[in-house]
């Protein structure tokens, strides 16, 4: 993890007498609702779908201007819709399935033409955004189930056929990777409006609906290997419209639903599938049908809202605990009634809620439930107390902390310990050699730890060896670095260390450490003299250095970008308030979210190069810890108020952009460190609890979804090194999680398939990764498009189902090796700018020189910029120069 650099000096023996005052804030809820940006078209009877790069497609429906052919995907990292590709046929009481090559099968539904029924199918491909025609049904249907077998074929059961409405007894499959259908054994009983839920035996359970009489209580089995339907157990109470959802346990949820006279219905029972048999549980508060069921991280189901008599929508939700039996109303929380909307469970573990219909209009309006309740717990202490240390996730899943101001802060500390996740334990391990604080460390792309600066001369460097437990010394810094400056790690595996202080005064130097060389050498200086400023890799591969403090002990609001192609720096957009001593985080929407130094906080935009104040913070602060969790919310934990040292913690929610409190840590702490761990708990370690003296304790924050670790998924091996352009394959166990979680309509998305992302350790860059082509996943195996786009380095891949992740594990992405040009092409352009196109290695790092004189030195060519890859090894660079001159010469330079 990048460490940003601490205090220089001990802190005024002054700071002693101050009081530490206690953070407040009110306890969570267990289940909180807050709107989200609505959908831009209203829509009901629609059908919702997870896709692989964790957004939600939204699709079909009906609405006041009649049946949809609309779509639109929702973001979950930034709250918004945006709409996509429009669907071939309009449609309603149609089927979402997503397949395990990463698209998405609609299949039949109603439409306005007759004979109304559809037997067409249609493939929604999220790498294009468009739809496309798939092989259609032998029959046509609606209201029918649509279930994804542990085969990777899809079972289409019952539904309403074109002929007065029948119900049907026909099942298909569709088979992705021929595009086609076959059928299949017939129902038991035709049957509509039913749920169809796949059991952990593989089988698939159809229980109720309705046929031509009403209601129907029976229910039945679905055999993949046999092709056939049997029956089992009877429903204790016939219903249709209601919801069916798998429990952890292997036991099957239905709940509410219409009756057999019509009524909506308030009872629930459990299926077991080991005898066969239906079994009352406790009964929800409020009956209700076309409701949305969805299976938590913790093992809840949540209904959301529905229907008490077809016409009228509720207000609720009820929260079924499989422990007790019982229901819990939560009808507080909602203030928009509806059914026959979808819920959609989110990779994060929270749950979107998403248009319906209430009281004669169509919704637009989306909600998001989010069910973690964050806790700090404590965790063994370390050997040594220390405060402006530096913390680093190794390879191994270990924590490295290094060096730091001892307990009294009097000294540095030149000791270093490992934390193990596992056993929750410190051991020492070989001491720095040379003591320091305030000092950055780097995770190089080799597994090794480079810290620099921050001694008492400020110019040593030195690495950690994991496999050895020892450090070396390594070349010197050009330029003395007590603290206050910053490291990053580049995408040439090169590290950027800018500013600082040699001791007094405040730098503008920056300079270069390469591992091949083990030297260090300058690169382009910074606009603005600064130290205690932030920097962060962006994901076109240029760093942002924000605010900090001047010579003059005043903080800065600018900001300005380091650009590794032409090593130069260029002014960016001002913050909109001076900060210093701020948290910087790259948020996985490629924002930067800049915050503390007081109780503002603002994003960055790198494609506009502008700042917009967001929500304020809770509480004001600076010296904090703030680490981008695994849910896409921002962690911000303890720092100064101006006052006194906290205890408090808070979250920033990209999707709202809004701060709410967390649960407080065990001590108040400053100068500490926060590493994301591969488990997604958050160590917090050491600082100083009264603004002098450092503390040995260390606690975790865990987002607190409540789930077990038996219902995890696994990943036992992963691709590594990772080469850019190469697709990353992992196997392990449990990747279709524990159930499919949602209310066995096929209306909303299942929960049951893996959803993998990609973390940069130093950056924390996110991605999801879309399923290779005819690639598919299964149960214990999943394999990716080509990557690419992502920086170098250790990375963490974890996998997400049912709203649960695994413990992550971490891999290298090989730092691409630029090999010999290979032009491709060259024009001059209408205003004269001559381009050209060349190709490398994906992801190499390209600076463009010019001259008129071949025969000059290199060191009197022209640097003109850096080459754009545009495509993954194809490169592009345009010289808006050209127009009008001598004939040029060009020379493409690799950092």
């Amino acid at each position: 993890m990048k460490t940003r650099a601490g205090r220089i000096a001990p802190l005024a023996a002054a700071l002693t007498a101050l009081v530490v005052v206690a953070w407040l804030t009110q306890s969570a809820a267990a289940v909180d609702f807050y709107f989200t940006a609505s959908l831009s078209t209203g829509r009901a009877f629609h059908t919702a779908t997870l896709l692989p790069n964790g957004k939600v497609l939204a699709a079909g429906g009906f609405n006041d201007g009649g049946y949809l052919s609309s779509a639109e995907l929702y973001d979950p990292a930034t709250g918004t819709w945006t709409t996509t590709g429009t669907m071939i046929t309009a449609r309603k009481y149609h089927t979402g399935t997503l397949l395990p090559n990463g698209k998405v099968l609609l299949a039949g539904g109603e439409s306005s033409i007759s004979p109304f029924r559809l037997a067409s199918a249609e493939l929604y491909d999220p790498a294009t955004g468009t739809w496309a025609a798939a092989s259609a049904m032998a029959a046509a249907r609606d209201f029918h189930t649509a279930t994804l077998l542990p085969n990777g074929k899809i079972l289409v059961a019952g539904g309403r056929s074109t002929f007065a409405s029948a119900p049907l007894s026909s099942a298909e499959l569709y088979d992705p990777v021929a595009g086609t259908w076959t059928t299949t054994g017939s129902l038991v009983a035709a049957r509509y409006s039913h749920t169809a839920s796949l059991l952990t035996n593989g089988m698939v359970l159809l229980a109720g609906g309705a046929d031509s009489s009403g209601a129907l209580a029976s229910a039945e089995l679905y055999n993949p290997a046999t092709g056939k339907f049997v029956a089992t157990g009877t429903l204790i109470t016939a219903r249709d419209y209601h919801s069916a959802t798998l429990l952890p346990n292997g036991k099957l949820l239905a709940a509410g639903g219409f009756g057999k006279g019509g009524a909506a219905l308030s009872s629930a029972e459990l299926y077991d599938p080991l005898t066969g048999k239906w079994a009352t549980t406790g009964g929800m508060a409020q009956g209700r049908a076309w409701h949305s069921a969805t299976l938590l991280a913790n093992g809840q189901v949540l209904t959301v809202e529905g229907t008490p008599d077809g016409v009228n929508p509720l207000y609720s939700a009820e929260l079924y605990d499989p422990g007790s039996g019982t229901w819990t109303t939560l009808s507080n929380l909602l203030t928009v009634a509806r059914y026959a909307h979808t819920g959609t469970l989110l990779p994060d573990g929270k749950l979107l809620v998403a248009g319906g219909y209430s009281f004669g209009a169509y919704l637009s309006n989306a909600m998001v439930c989010d069910p973690a309740n964050g806790t700090w717990t404590a965790t063994g202490g370390m050997a040594l107390a220390r405060q402006s240390h530096t913390a680093s996730l190794m390879p191994n899943g270990k924590v490295l902390v290094a060096g730091g101001w001892n307990a009294d802060n009097t000294a540095l500390l030149a000791g270093a310990e490992l934390y193990d996740p596992a056993a929750g334990t410190w051991a020492t391990t070989g001491s720095l050699r040379t003591a320091r604080a305030s000092h950055t460390a780097t995770l190089l792309p080799n597994g090794e730890v480079l810290v620099a600066g921050g001694d008492a001369t400020g110019v040593s460097s030195e690495y950690y060896d994991p496999a050895a437990g020892t450090w070396t010394a390594t070349g010197a810094l050009t330029t003395a670095r007590k603290g206050g400056h910053t490291a990053t790690l580049l995408p040439t595996g090169k590290v950027l260390v800018a500013g600082g202080s040699p001791g007094s005064g405040v730098l503008s130097s920056a300079e270069l450490y390469s591992r091949v060389t083990g030297t260090w050498t300058p690169t382009g200086p910074l606009n603005t003299a600064r130290q205690y400023h932030t920097a962060t890799l962006l994901p076109n591969g240029k760093v942002l250095v924000t605010g900090g403090e001047d010579d003059g002990a005043t903080a800065l609001s600018d900001a300005e970008l380091y650009d590794p192609a032409i090593e130069t720096w260029t002014a960016t957009g001002a913050m909109t308030i001076a900060r210093e001593w701020h948290a910087a985080i790259l948020l996985p929407t490629g924002q930067v979210l800049a915050a503390g130094g007081d109780g503002s906080a603002e994003l960055y935009d790198p494609a506009a190069g502008e700042w917009t104040a967001t929500g304020w913070m809770t509480t004001p602060r600076n010296h904090q810890a703030a680490m981008l969790l695994s849910n896409g919310k921002v962690l911000v934990a303890g720092g100064w108020d101006g006052s006194s040292v906290l205890s408090g913690a808070e979250l920033f929610d990209p999707s709202t952009n809004g701060w709410a409190g967390t649960a407080m840590m065990t001590t108040s702490r400053e100068n500490h460190t926060a590493t994301l761990l591969p488990n997604g708990k958050v160590l917090v370690a050491g600082g100083t609890a009264d603004g002098v003296n450092a503390v040995a304790s260390a606690e975790l924050y865990d987002i607190g979804l409540g789930f077990s670790a038996a219902w995890q998924p696994q990943i036992a091996t992963s691709t590594s090194p990772l080469g850019l352009g190469n697709g990353l394959t992992l196997i392990g166990s449990r990747f279709r999680g524990v159930s499919e979680g949602s209310s066995g309509n096929s209306q909303d998305s299942p929960g049951d398939y893996p959803l993998v992302q990609l973390r940069s350790l130093e950056s924390a860059q996110t991605t999801y990764l879309m399923p290779a082509s005819g690639a598919n996943w299964s149960t214990n195996s999943f394999t990716s498009a080509p990557v690419f786009g992502f920086p170098p380095g250790w990375a963490l891949a974890t996998v997400f189902v049912n709203g649960i992740r695994s413990t992550g594990n971490i891999l290298n992405v090989s730092v691409p090796v630029p090999e010999a040009v290979g032009l491709t092409g060259a024009r001059v352009l209408a205003d004269g700018s001559f381009q050209f196109a060349f190709t490398n290695s994906i992801g190499a790092i390209f600076g463009v020189l010019a001259t008129t004189n071949p025969g000059l030195p290199m060191s009197n060519w022209t640097l003109l910029g850096g080459a754009i890859e545009v495509t993954p090894g194809q490169f592009q660079f345009t010289d808006t120069q050209a127009g009008g001159s001598l004939t040029r010469f060009y020379r493409m330079r690799s950092p």
